[in-house]
């Protein structure tokens, strides 16, 4: 038999856990940090600013193809009664793009470095995989290189699209965008280690 007074202690007790912060579930703000941003990260390097990274969704490398098509023209126009059109087409891809067609996929490296010499119209580029092997080419050796517009990288940068090329034309006066790609980290960055409970 219970008790009447024992029925009441427990009553409190019940209410007293209920209340107590103890029992109460953690905020899921204070549980669960903000995850980073997903995607590559671009190192920007310009000599107004200084060095940045930034972090894109939509990173391609961009290539173009030339052809050369022979129309019908007015003999007002050309005496032979044909003129050749030029259309560069735009390639893009998830890859680096070598003369021979023969590609690396971005997503089997760790990173690419580029570097553009004192003085020239041509970047070097340095692929790192994720196995650890390296490979070193100018961007000469790149498809569309010669003959076509230059190779070049593109994402979308602080919300407008940015190109940044590997290669300058034949234009005089030709020079590299103020603000260069130096480096692409492929490899989503090592999360913080959680807090410690004390």
């Amino acid at each position: 038999m219970i008790r009447p007074g024992a029925r009441l202690r427990a009553a409190a007790l019940v209410s007293a856990l209920a209340l107590s912060p103890l029992a109460a579930p953690p905020l899921a703000s204070a549980a669960r940090a903000p995850a980073p941003p997903r995607g590559p990260r671009l190192v920007l390097v310009s000599s107004s600013a200084g060095e940045r990274t930034v972090t894109v969704r939509d990173l391609k490398f961009v290539v173009f193809r030339r052809t050369y098509y022979q129309r019908r023209a007015p003999r007002s126009e050309d005496a032979s009664g044909r003129r050749v059109d030029v259309e560069d087409r735009r390639l893009e891809c998830r890859c680096v793009r070598f003369a021979d067609w023969s590609k690396v996929k971005l997503k089997l490296l760790r990173q690419v470095e580029i570097t553009y010499p004192d003085g020239g119209r041509e970047a070097l580029v340095r692929l790192t995989g994720r196995d650890g092997k390296v490979r070193e080419f100018p961007a000469g050796s790149l498809f569309g290189a010669a003959g076509s517009l230059p190779p070049r990288f593109a994402a979308t940068v602080d919300g407008t699209l940015q190109e940044f090329p590997l290669l300058l034309g034949d234009q005089p006066g030709e020079e590299w965008p103020e603000e260069r790609l130096v480096r692409i980290l492929l490899v989503p960055p090592l999360p913080a280690p959680a807090p410690r409970r004390r």
